[in-house]
């Protein structure tokens, strides 16, 4: 997985906001912004990135004009739309279909239970430098964590000049 420290790399992928498609490069954003969060997840579908997802949707910082907020998925396009609109996210839902960017960024799943080339879950914040300021991803992407994994996000936006709150995660999953 890509470190704290490391510089991010940039990526083009196709994605979904407002059930609208787009094509989102990481390079025409990042200069307008303080920080990036990078939601990566296996599918939008899983209970667990359902529950992520909708903690960030309700976080609030997708709304900040200093912070960009994304969620790459391994569904698709219509997939991702299907569960934006459920989840009411006002975020871009990305589409990494093959794991390519999730490679580059170390998050890949070579093989989870027959699903093969998938994200794995991560989140990541990334400065206006394109340096990645704090990086997490459970060794198991279903994994229910005990508290939030938002917090240290909120501290690393916090380190990078964006004042925000951690949402608080609703697991509604068994461990």
């Amino acid at each position: 997985m890509i470190s704290p420290g490391q510089k991010a790399p940039d990526f083009s992928l196709p994605g979904v906001l407002d059930r609208d498609p787009a094509i989102y490069d990481l390079h025409q954003f990042i200069d307008d912004v303080e920080a990036v969060v990078l939601a990566f997840v296996p599918s939008a579908h899983a209970p667990v990135c359902q529950d992520d997802l909708r903690a960030l949707g309700e976080s609030g910082w997708a709304e900040r004009d200093d912070l960009l907020v994304w969620a790459i998925t391994g569904d698709s396009l219509f997939a991702n739309s299907s569960a934006a609109r459920r989840l009411g996210l006002d975020f871009p839902v990305i589409s990494d279909f093959h794991a390519g960017i999730a490679d580059s960024y170390g998050v890949s799943l070579d093989d989870w239970h027959g699903h093969r080339d998938i994200p794995g879950r991560a989140l990541l914040v990334i400065d206006d430098d394109w340096t990645v300021r704090h990086a997490w991803s459970p060794s198991d992407p279903f994994e229910v964590p005990r508290g939030s994994p938002f917090a240290a996000v909120a501290e690393a936006l916090n380190e990078c000049g964006v004042d925000v709150t951690a949402p608080g995660v609703e697991y509604r999953v068994d461990d």
